[in-house]
């Protein structure tokens, strides 16, 4: 597949993109792998995963086209139990499979021809930033990392979000507990919303939730009619969600069935043209593990070159927090960005971090590729 809408047209048609799948525990994790038809020797690699229920199609393809410019190759994947990845149930976010699946892309990169296995980075972003923390500490071998508005410590998180709707929050709480409860007996997952409002039960709930995320959509996704409907009745919650989603009239036949398995009021979306779905909806379960988990304690068990990307104005991965993990780190480098947290995926702030990244990859791959040159004869 030729990806295009490059400032460059050639660069642009220079760059391949292609459907690939690699396992991962029982299950195999859908990717895209993006590469240059004239390779004549192995390059540098980034494989990049997305926040908190989100998938590829959620802006990811914008960065890994300018790393793909670059020279590199890009390895983008789907967690297993979202977006086209394999593992039931769906919408599940389990933290333990969600690194085991960043280890599997690490294996499977390893394998293929045109990457060279010494410059090998991770970027990561929102919940997918904390965990390419916790995977470079495990995994030696990786060349650089970058995490974009990282979710670095879960009781900083939790106060932040207890702050935007302490009974929504309860409301979640009450949900988690069920939901785990109900999973030690086999029932469907309770779903809750991955992003809303103050009032609602959401994991994120920040003022620019709603807004923010669902402008990380493309242009004509689709909504479900249930929720389509529920939002006509709701204008100020409509009035929150991009113009990029398209409300879908109920005409009284039955909606199509989606990857997602089954409907959900919070949202259920499918890309236009059918080309992926999704669902603002995640198993309430993680609600009782996101406090426990502190991924940015583990900058300082890594000595792995670390571009953070801090939002400054982040009410759902708090800026101080990740500073203070990050605080007399050497191999850690710091960029802030005046912005929320959905914000740095587009516009100028897109432009500005993308850039940021771009350079500090660049400088890392090259530095790597001098060791390893003069590494056998030093």
């Amino acid at each position: 597949m030729e990806i295009s809408g490059s400032a460059d047209r050639r660069e642009a048609e220079s760059v391949r993109r292609r459907e690939v799948w690699f396992p991962s525990g029982r299950d195999e994790c859908a990717a895209w792998l993006y590469s240059a038809p004239d390779l004549t020797a192995p390059r540098p690699m980034v494989i990049m995963g997305h926040g908190l229920g989100a998938v590829r199609q959620m802006r990811l393809d914008a960065y890994a086209q300018r790393f793909a410019e670059a020279g590199w190759s890009v390895l983008v994947f789907d967690y297993r139990h979202l977006g086209a990845s394999g593992g039931a149930p769906r919408q599940l976010l389990d933290i333990g499979r969600q690194r085991a699946d960043w280890h599997a892309a690490l294996a499977f990169a390893r394998t293929l021809p045109e990457v060279d296995v010494d410059r090998i980075a991770v970027w990561g972003s929102s919940f997918g930033g904390g965990h390419v923390l916790r995977v470079a500490s495990e995994d030696t071998g990786i060349a650089a990392v970058v995490a974009q508005c990282p979710f670095t410590d879960g009781p900083a998180s939790l106060r932040a979000r207890l702050r935007t709707g302490p009974l929504s929050a309860a409301a979640l709480t009450v949900a988690g507990v069920l939901d785990t409860v109900g999973s030690w007996f086999g029932a469907k997952p309770i779903l809750m919303p991955m992003a809303g409002t103050s009032w609602m039960p959401a994991f994120v709930a920040s003022p620019d939730a709603l807004a923010g995320a669902s402008a990380l959509l493309p242009a004509g996704t689709r909504l479900s009619r249930r929720t389509s409907a529920l939002l006509e009745r709701l204008p100020s919650v409509r009035a929150r969600v991009s113009n990029n989603i398209a409300l879908t009239e109920d005409d009284g036949g039955r909606e199509p069935a989606t990857g997602v398995g089954r409907d959900s009021v919070w949202g259920v979306l499918r890309g236009p043209d059918g080309a992926f779905d999704a669902a603002n909806a995640l198993a309430a379960r993680l609600v009782l593990r996101l406090p426990l988990d502190r991924p940015g304690r583990a900058l300082a068990h890594s000595s792995t070159p670390t571009l953070l990307c801090v939002c400054d104005n982040d009410a759902a991965a708090p800026a101080k927090t990740t500073k203070r993990h990050a605080h007399g780190l050497a191999h850690v480098h710091l960029q802030n960005y005046p912005c929320d947290h959905f914000d740095i995926y587009v516009g100028e702030h897109f432009e500005r971090a993308v850039r940021d990244q771009l350079y500090f990859l660049a400088t890392h791959f090259d530095y790597t590729a001098h060791a390893t040159q003069v590494a056998p004869g030093s």
